[in-house]
């Protein structure tokens, strides 16, 4: 089992990794410590773990299992309303610890809840998709969707703790481990050149879960996740790196309706980004061609294309990351080397969407 210490201005807090450590970790730290909890539970995690789990909480003075349908669309103010009645009515207080057991949607809508929920209760992260346990349970950042906007209402809430048990990982399907392998992408570009190559050249054992690899890859990426939050916690400055191909993605989301996985358009994102790197002449010809390699390994299908263009361009003036009005990107020099606040043209953008879409037709698996 491998620890990860995030320390922000506001706290302190672990991330704990391995297989099979769920256990010992509920009785060392969370147990002996809270006697009250509400356990928000993914209802495809509760289909196959509910024994599991049952066992694992069922000692427990107060504990309640809440199972929240899983998808897109349940990041909503119709889900939180559905949680806080849940509080109420078993009598939950402010020394309720909510604790998250599912993926990056589950974990958004649950820690929101636990943010707003009597102004505020403690929080777990129990990661159970690749895509949770690399990026969205670390860092803090809660949040709804609205009115087809992306995470556009939500708040920073740190968790107690963070338990990533790769044991969950080993029934996840293979849609979702596509879209995990879409964040791995990301802190490819972001780290070093070290964990570039290592994921170039173990990429496919991430879709067999090769443990080595798969505990080393979100070891690296909690790791480098951890750093930046610790250093820049509500993404005024640092932070904002780790936003490289999401203004793209979450417009792309938008206007597919959520019908696309979030790690297959920050894949789509990602090489939107590339494209429009080498458009401000930020990212050179040669490096846009090899790049553009990594994230084509990646399963792609005709999903991802985007016909309306100009409805994910207003999509993404509507962005939380935007500034006086203005498209704020992050883009890529190099491997590492990463540019933030990035103004661009709209004629720019929509270079970047239609040759995105081009690559992905040439790409797509037939």
């Amino acid at each position: 089992m491998k620890k990860v210490t995030i320390s922000t201005s506001n706290k302190s807090y672990n991330v704990f990794i391995g297989n099979n450590i769920l256990r010992t970790v509920l009785n060392n730290f969370i147990f002996p410590k809270y006697n009250s909890l509400f356990i928000v539970v993914d209802d495809n995690v509760w289909k196959n773990y509910k024994t599991f789990l049952s066992e694992v909480f069922g000692s427990e003075a107060k504990y309640k299992f809440y199972i929240q349908k899983s998808g897109e669309s349940r990041k909503s103010f119709e889900s939180i309303q559905g949680i806080t009645e849940s509080l109420l009515k078993n009598n939950f207080g402010r020394d309720t610890l909510l604790i998250a057991i599912g993926g990056g949607v589950t974990g958004d809508l649950a820690g929101f809840a636990a943010s707003v929920f009597m102004r505020g209760i403690k929080l777990v992260h129990i990661p159970t998709t690749l895509l949770a346990a690399v990026d969205s349970s670390i860092g803090g950042k809660t949040g709804i969707n609205f009115k087809g906007y992306k995470n556009i209402i939500g708040a920073f809430h740190q968790p107690e703790l963070v338990i990533i048990d790769t044991k969950f990982l080993s029934t996840l399907p293979a849609g979702e481990i596509n879209s995990g392998t879409g964040e791995l992408v990301k802190y490819a570009f972001l780290t070093d050149k070290d964990y570039y190559d290592f994921l170039n050249n173990n990429f496919n054992k991430i879709y067999k879960l090769d443990e080595k690899v798969i505990n080393k890859l979100i070891y690296k990426s909690v790791l480098f996740k951890g750093s930046v939050v610790s250093q820049d916690e509500q993404e005024s400055s640092l932070r904002k790196i780790l936003n490289l191909g999401h203004t793209f993605a979450h417009a792309y989301e938008s206007v597919l309706n959520y019908s696309i996985k979030h790690g297959e358009a920050v894949c789509a994102g990602i090489i939107s980004a590339l494209y429009l790197s080498y458009k401000k002449e930020i990212l050179s010809e040669r490096k846009l061609n090899q790049y553009l390699q990594l994230p084509l390994k990646m399963i792609l299908t005709d999903n991802l294309i985007i016909k309306n263009v100009n409805k994910a361009v207003k999509f993404m003036y509507g962005d939380k990351k935007n500034r006086e009005g203005e498209i704020r990107f992050v883009l890529l020099n190099d491997i590492g080397k990463i540019i933030t606040n990035v103004k661009v043209d709209k004629s720019e953008i929509v270079y970047a969407i239609k040759m995105t879409n081009r690559l992905i037709e040439k790409n797509i698996l037939v």
